[in-house]
């Protein structure tokens, strides 16, 4: 035959090290395995991961923004985020806690983010207008879950993602700590600090005094 015909790609793609990608075992149930397929490109693993954790850092996102805040994107980022990193995770067992992981240091960026465009008068929210999230449909409750974003976005970041952790998602302070990628120590004291701030400022909202069983209206 007359020229070189082109070599015929695999039907099975390889890893850097020669390992047969799809020949390996996804077991569904066991977070250290999937972590190792994520990690070796599994072509099955992409799927697993995101119908196992999306929903998850969605809640998580949604809980941090407040809920004036369009999350899709950032729950986007968190996966692109996480297949770019997966093969740095040396515990393939701390699948979920690296996932959570990586969702805080996202929704880190994103409050910074919105910090600037304040500052910039973007909007008064630092919010694009056409965002859409659920919020409460009773009055009362909406706007104390509007008055309790206000008085998060005027702590500092690390401190704002400690207390949803803490307050919102109900984790363990070991697990506020891991997730921030902190000492158990650091974790308590900007929990603390957090806490004490938060709690004045919230006695000065009207909207949130009842929950603090104090009258509304002094």
């Amino acid at each position: 035959m007359s020229g070189r015909t082109s070599p015929v790609p695999s039907a099975r793609p390889r890893t850097p090290s020669g390992a047969v990608v799809q020949a390996l075992p996804l077991d569904l149930g066991d977070d250290a395995a999937l972590a190792r397929a994520a990690a070796a490109r599994h072509p099955a693993a992409a799927r697993v991961i995101w119908d196992r954790f999306a929903g998850l850092v969605r809640g998580l996102m949604r809980r941090i923004m407040g809920p004036a805040g369009d999350v899709d994107d950032l729950v986007q980022e968190t996966f692109l985020q996480f297949f770019s990193h997966v093969h740095r995770l040396r515990d393939p067992s701390r699948l979920s806690s690296f996932v959570v992981g990586i969702a805080m240091r996202v929704a880190r960026s994103e409050l910074r983010r919105r910090r600037v465009r304040r500052w910039l008068h973007l909007t008064d929210s630092g919010v694009a207008p056409d965002s859409a999230a659920p919020v409460p449909t009773d009055h009362a409750a909406r706007q104390a879950l509007e008055r309790l974003y206000a008085v998060l976005d005027r702590v500092d970041d690390r401190a704002r993602l400690a207390f949803v952790l803490r307050h919102v998602e109900g984790l363990e302070l070991v697990e506020v700590a891991e997730a921030l990628g902190c000492s158990l120590a650091t974790a308590k004291r900007r929990l603390g600090r957090c806490d004490r701030r938060v709690l004045a400022m919230a006695r000065g909202e009207a909207a949130l005094r009842p929950y603090l069983g104090e009258p509304a209206d002094e």
